[in-house]
């Protein structure tokens, strides 16, 4: 988009100067200099801007790099949690988070009073499965780790069962007594991007990243990812997509003539001749 106004008469002509707005979307950084976790960062991005800055592309990098300076700033990267079934979870989900969880661990427990945890996925629990075809849930007492329950459901029902409501958790909580354990479909593997997208080759530091945190930082000294613990405090940095925008001046000589360069329909014309004459070779352009 442009927009020109006549800001200056000279002897020589006209200069003007002409707004021009882009119709593409470009991603500005901020660095927050407060001290948060990864989960308080992002919901104060999501707040204030837009979401913790996702940085997939070399440019956005040395854009966040330098925007981190000495710092190690939280970044829209973490082992996000996702359905076995259904995928990525969303930003307003639900869950039964039994309190101080979750853990560090990357696989999900729901217990028989309905609350969930996190427990390595090597360890055997039951589990829980979901069955499409009949709409029901199954309980298979049978310990088994997570990724061999998972197996097993998706090859003798569907899937391992998504809870996604408080009628959901109540059903398959009533399954089982309250001291029992069983694993469900949740789980944190895959280091994603906080709008769900796929993360792929990251430029993690030296030994990075550590599989047992989940979150992950921009180091401003090298520009390399870390990984951490998500309650860690830290800095942090949000994105925020705006267009673009900028102001140039435009010289324009005027040939001789008995046109009044006072009269509002000369000034109108010769804006409407400048609108169209913008692009970089358009300096000192007769009209």
């Amino acid at each position: 988009m442009k927009r020109c106004g006549l800001i200056l008469l000279l002897l020589s002509g006209y200069v003007m100067v002409c707004h021009l707005q882009s119709d593409q979307l470009v991603r500005q950084l901020h660095l927050v200099d407060l001290q948060k976790s990864w989960n308080d960062a992002q919901q104060y991005c999501r707040d204030e801007y837009i979401d913790l800055a996702i940085v997939n592309s070399s440019a956005l990098i040395q854009e966040a790099q330098k925007r981190a300076g000495s710092t190690k700033a939280w970044i829209g990267l973490s082992k996000d949690w996702t359905w076995s079934q259904t995928g990525p979870v969303q930003s307003s989900w639900f869950n039964m988070w039994s309190p101080g969880q979750p853990g560090t661990d990357e696989c999900v427990i729901i217990t028989g009073s309905g609350s969930w945890f996190t427990r390595p996925c090597s360890a055997t629990y039951y589990f829980v499965c979901y069955d499409a075809a009949t709409n029901k849930r199954i309980l298979v007492k049978n310990s088994m780790t997570w990724s061999d329950a998972q197996s097993h459901c998706r090859q003798t029902y569907t899937d391992l069962s998504t809870i996604t409501n408080t009628q959901d958790n109540s059903q398959v909580a009533s399954m089982m007594p309250s001291y029992y354990q069983a694993w469900i479909g949740l789980y944190r593997k895959y280091w994603t991007w906080s709008n769900s997208s796929t993360a792929s080759n990251l430029p993690w530091g030296p030994g990075q990243p550590d599989d047992s945190v989940n979150c992950a930082t921009i180091v401003g000294s090298t520009g390399s990812f870390n990984s951490h613990n998500c309650s860690d405090q830290r800095p942090f940095l949000c994105s925020r997509d705006v267009k673009p925008s900028a102001s140039r001046s435009v010289k324009v000589q005027l040939r001789a003539g008995s046109a009044d360069l006072n009269d509002p329909t000369v000034q109108e014309s010769i804006l409407q001749q400048v609108r169209g004459h913008t692009g970089p070779d358009t300096r000192n352009r007769p009209l």
